[in-house]
């Protein structure tokens, strides 16, 4: 007989899976027009685990890398990959009609650490290197309201910086933030979902660029946006979702006589899940943070991601293919004079800076036997940056750099299927849904529009919490 306070433990399930790596990187690039070639050799190694019970599901990833240059040209950048990265979530179904979840990530990398996978922002087209880091937390609520309607409200905080860079100035905070959402979302047919999303938020910056002379200070930015969702799926196969709607914040600071900034905000992706592949494509534009010591700007932003087996047949079936794109262009305005020391009454100059930064990469993982895996990948960038007018007539010479890996990993979990590449159409995000199913179907209190009760294997009783994530959009 057991007692009554095991049966929560017991009810507990999950998973642990831990990974081990070794690789070999050639490294080449330009850097303030001088060409640089260095060869690494790194080692990584990854936990994963997570936990679920009825109504309750807990992840927790950790992942790091460390190398070193065995060979480098004397151009080249400072020879040390670092790369680290942590995030949690939980997800709590409390009642048959709503859900709390939290989350806390963080991130760690050296200007060589970071991939195509790494958020474009975090590259500083001004230094070549910085050990950057990024921490923040989110916490949200799920209310299903009809069995068509569902509301989300989210908060969340966020803070970049850095631990160590070529210069001292750059070492420490760079920005923190605040950010809060709430969106309702209404299923009009199977095929398409509509609903209003607010956002407000509230950035300072410690070393936001002020003006064309590189002069940096403090920055405060106030925003709020306004937009209207659309979430339409074609087929079966192809889904496609439409975000429209405007931001408005507070002018830079550094600007004189400057007015309230208003601008249009819009999303655009399509997701095609084919038999082998799946492909994913998104464009935005928004006015939003360029970087965390740039400040906020226009920007125009593109991903296209696609992943799959190549080939079909029992050999081929767990070797996978892997591809992504990024490519953004930002423009800041600035003051091309300092505002400070100037009459009121002269306005000063107004100047601007224009971001473009380009990332793309791609590899193969092939199984060489069960818990082994040999993994190659190739990454590209190329990040600019253009200010006008420009201080004594030079702009930063653009940074390009080209990345060639091989690795083998070896990989242990309790689950055999994770000891081989994950399958692209896979979703470790689909057990919050399953559980708030599995709990509206065991206390059916909605109806539906025709007046029987809801079926809750519909595919619209219930929202997945990635519909109102903020993160990207």
């Amino acid at each position: 007989m057991l007692f009554p306070f095991f049966a929560p433990v017991l009810a507990w399930e999950g998973d642990a899976t831990a990974q081990v790596a070794v690789e070999a990187s050639a490294v080449t690039g330009v850097s303030s027009t001088n060409g640089y070639a260095l060869a690494l050799a790194a080692a990584s190694a990854r936990s994963q685990l997570s936990m679920r019970s009825p109504r309750t599901y807990f992840t927790f990833d950790a992942a790091g890398r460390y190398g070193q240059a065995l060979a480098a040209t004397l151009a080249a950048p400072p020879p040390t990959d670092i790369s680290g990265s942590l995030a949690t979530r939980g997800d709590f179904v409390t009642s048959p009609h709503t859900a709390l979840s939290f989350s806390v990530d963080g991130f760690l990398a050296s200007r060589l650490g970071l991939r195509v996978d790494n958020d474009l922002a975090a590259r500083d087209p001004f230094l070549r290197n910085r050990l950057v880091y990024t921490v923040g937390g989110r916490m949200g609520f799920t209310a299903v309201t009809s069995p068509r309607g569902a509301l989300r409200l989210e908060g969340g905080y966020a803070q970049a910086g850095a631990l160590d860079a070529d210069s001292p100035d750059a070492v420490g905070l760079d920005s923190h933030a605040v950010q809060g959402s709430a969106a309702y979302t209404y299923d009009v047919t199977r095929s398409d979902r509509i609903g209003p999303l607010v956002r407000v938020g509230f950035t300072h910056f410690e070393h936001a660029l002020l003006d064309t002379n590189l002069r940096r200070g403090p920055a405060d930015v106030t925003t709020a946006t306004a937009l209207a969702t659309y979430n339409h799926e074609f087929t079966a196969r192809l889904e496609g979702l439409a975000n429209l709607g405007v931001t408005v914040a507070n002018p830079p600071p550094i600007l004189q006589d400057a007015d309230t900034v208003v601008a249009p905000d819009v999303r655009l992706g399509a997701t095609y899940f084919g038999r082998r592949y799946r492909t994913a494509a998104a464009y935005n534009y928004s006015y939003r943070s360029l970087g965390p010591r740039i400040g906020f700007g226009y920007e125009h932003g593109a991903t296209l991601e696609i992943s799959g087996r190549p080939r079909d047949g029992r050999e081929f079936r767990d070797v996978r293919l892997s591809a992504m794109g990024r490519f953004r262009y930002g423009t800041a305005p600035l003051a091309a004079t300092p505002r400070l020391g100037l009459p009121p009454s002269e306005a000063s100059l107004e100047g601007s800076l224009t971001t473009t930064g380009f990332a793309a990469g791609g590899g193969i993982d092939v199984p060489l036997t069960l818990g082994v895996m040999f993994t190659a990948r190739l990454d590209l960038e190329l990040i600019t940056a253009r200010l006008d007018p420009a201080p004594s007539g030079v702009n930063p010479a653009p940074m390009l750099r080209s990345m060639l890996t091989i690795a083998l990993t070896a990989i242990g979990s309790t689950d055999p299927m994770r000891r081989v590449p994950r399958d692209p159409e896979a979703n470790a995000e689909d057990r919050p849904l399953e559980m708030l199913r599995d709990e509206r179907a065991r206390t059916p209190a909605f109806e539906d529009v025709d007046g029987a009760p809801a079926d809750p294997n519909d595919e619209y009783d219930y929202r997945d919490d990635r519909d109102y994530e903020i993160e990207n959009y």
